[in-house]
């Protein structure tokens, strides 16, 4: 089987890297479609890759993986060979998909930032997952897991909820990381000094979440002494309603997904 990657941006990238290293496909099977030359030019010096920025010539691929923005699906030309597609194009249906791609077995997925250290979270929802032959669904499966975790999704719907999870979610993270490194730098340390802090305190955390047993409230109470420094700092984050923050970000990015689909 030989795979196509159409559109190589940081998704894309993250996949291309994490299939190469695992020794899923080798390089002169993978051809990577990216209409600007320099950035062909640079994935062909870093992976040893293939690449073209003619849409047409991955018809000979077996896979496809579709990285590029869900706007510019709609600029595509239609491919009528039978293919599988696996596309992380956020709030782009399985039938939007397939007006580009009438033959095609399709998975849709939702990846995140993870993937470029081999810790991502990925979603997936394969449209009929009976048509996929075992020799299919193992190199797919191979694919989704080569750079962290999977999600098997039963509903189509879920993955635009997802996207607002696990896919949004590294930017959550990092935007709260980046307001403790401020408050850090406000309390008197210096940008270095804070940024060491915060982010040993973030790699700390995960590592218990990932090794340890217990609920995420159990370990946040093991930390949260009565009438303690960190008690405190949690009345606030209550008083401020930061669940209900959370809680209406989250359904925003939700709706924003439903969105793409109508501007499609």
């Amino acid at each position: 089987m030989k795979l196509g990657i159409l559109g190589c941006g940081n998704m894309g990238e993250a996949f291309l890297q994490s299939i190469l290293a695992k020794k899923i496909f080798s390089a002169k099977e993978i051809l990577v479609c990216d209409l600007r030359k320099d950035r062909r030019e640079e994935l062909v010096k870093k992976y040893k890759v293939f690449t073209t920025d003619k849409i047409q010539e991955l018809e000979d691929q077996d896979i496809i993986l579709l990285a590029i923005k869900p706007q510019n699906l709609r600029d595509l030309p239609c491919v009528k060979k039978e293919k599988i597609v696996i596309s992380m194009l956020v709030g782009t249906s399985v039938s939007k998909i397939r007006t580009k791609f009438s033959q095609a077995k399709i998975i849709r997925i939702m990846p995140n930032l993870g993937q470029f250290v081999g810790l991502g979270m990925t979603g997936a929802f394969w449209e009929k997952e009976s048509s996929f032959s075992a020799k299919e669904k193992e190199v797919i499966q191979m694919i989704l897991t080569s750079g962290g975790k999977v999600l098997a999704l039963a509903k189509e719907e879920l993955i635009d909820k997802l996207s607002a999870i696990s896919g949004s979610g590294p930017a959550y993270f990092f935007l709260f990381a980046e307001k403790m490194v401020e408050a850090a730098i406000d309390l008197g340390f210096t940008i270095e000094e804070a940024e060491k802090l915060v982010k040993q305190t973030f790699i700390g955390s995960a590592e218990i979440i990932k090794n340890k047993t217990g609920s995420l409230a159990d370990w946040r109470k093991k930390v949260t002494s009565p009438q303690g420094t960190t008690e405190k700092a949690v009345e606030v984050f209550e008083k401020e309603n930061l669940g209900e923050i959370v809680f209406s970000a989250i359904k925003v990015a939700e709706k924003r997904a439903k969105e793409l689909e109508k501007e499609l």
